[in-house]
């Protein structure tokens, strides 16, 4: 039997592949010293890890499994890393990835329990574990500032696209336009329907600039209804633009490969991996000036003010001029060689062993 030199906190096997589940994943992967434990087998999305997931505590799930189940079967000594941003105040010789600060710093955005959950949890977790690892410098500010703990606790690893995202070519492209019934030009939004995706905003400027757009019409990718976040709802839709859901990987690489931008303004991101996504793709992109978005992007985006519709609709526009759309596609190709997994992983897994 293999002796491992930590355990995973792999609770996040259980849930769908969205944002913060697939961190973990792509740490999960690469995290070969440690042991995976997790309150049931792992869903299919996950296969890669499948055969490594250690269910124990099955009697609990959710939240009550990780803060009771999980410490039992974790000796005292041995470290935890907790990467979904969540851990078990139990256990000391932790190390948690905390993604943001969004449900203390604008509850609004969330479901009331939620909120409230994650505003009494984080702070007491934050002075109890060993170390704390983050995505960004912003988000290692606010966790300082606002967690009221030492910096040199707080280590930041961006994040990275996965491989999946790559350019696709036309036949493929096709295929997913011919399924979803979309034909170009056409602009990406890609995130759940949120408070903090600003999509009022968002589809406000498109209503202003969409009869100057050459037909162009707007597809928005993300799931709806989530669980634990605000309920606000977007309403009528503006003209020329089409709502689909949640789509698989392959063909969201698909559809970034053949827009004419991914619109990103979001008013809150610990990282915004979609950036990452779309320009590895080949996708030229609009996103906001504020939080980590900056500092994901460099200067190979379009940065506008996430609070005007003016700024949001002029960037549209020159997302059009094909000369600056190429030269955005040249800067995020490059753009992507400053992220790697492995890098992060290694970083992880120093925080864990030191």
């Amino acid at each position: 039997m293999t002796e491992h030199r930590y355990a995973v906190n792999a609770r996040f096997v259980t849930q769908s592949l969205t944002g913060i589940q697939r961190y973990c994943y792509e740490l999960a992967l690469r995290l070969r010293n440690g042991s995976l434990l997790a309150p049931s087998a792992a869903l299919e999305d996950y296969k890669g890890v499948q055969g490594r997931v250690n269910v124990t505590g099955g009697y609990l799930g959710g939240h009550p499994w990780e803060q009771f189940a999980l410490p039992l079967a974790v000796p005292r000594r041995q470290a935890l890393f907790s990467p979904a941003g969540c851990g078990p105040l139990a256990h000391l010789n932790q190390v948690i990835t905390i993604h943001d600060l969004a449900p203390l710093e604008n509850p609004e955005w969330y479901s009331p329990g939620f909120a409230l959950w994650y505003s009494r949890l984080l702070p007491v977790l934050a002075r109890r574990v060993r170390n704390i690892v983050t995505v960004s410098e912003f988000c290692k500010q606010r966790i300082v500032e606002r967690l009221r703990v030492d910096e040199r606790k707080v280590t930041v690893a961006w994040e990275a696209a996965s491989s999946v995202f790559s350019p696709r070519s036309a036949d493929e492209t096709q295929s997913v336009f011919d399924s979803f019934g979309i034909r170009k030009p056409y602009f990406l939004f890609v995130g759940a329907v949120s408070g903090r995706k600003n999509l009022p905003r968002l589809l406000a400027a498109w209503n202003r600039v969409v009869d100057r757009l050459n037909g162009a019409s707007l597809v928005m990718v993300g799931k709806t209804g989530l669980r634990f976040a605000d309920k606000g709802a977007l309403g009528a839709l503006p003209k020329q633009v089409m709502q689909l859901g949640s789509v698989n990987d392959q063909d969201l690489a698909c559809l970034y490969t053949a827009a004419q931008g991914l619109l990103y303004p979001s008013l809150y991101e610990g990282f915004g991996l979609p950036i990452l996504e779309a320009m590895a793709c080949g996708c030229p992109v609009l996103t906001s000036s504020c939080t980590a978005m900056p500092e994901v992007a460099g200067d190979s985006a379009i940065i506008v003010d996430a609070l005007s519709e003016d700024a949001i609709a002029s960037g549209i526009r020159e997302l059009m001029d094909e000369n600056r759309a190429a030269d955005l596609r040249r800067r995020g190709f490059r753009r992507c060689r400053d992220f790697s997994w492995e890098r992060t992983a290694q970083i992880v897994e120093t925080a864990l062993l030191s």
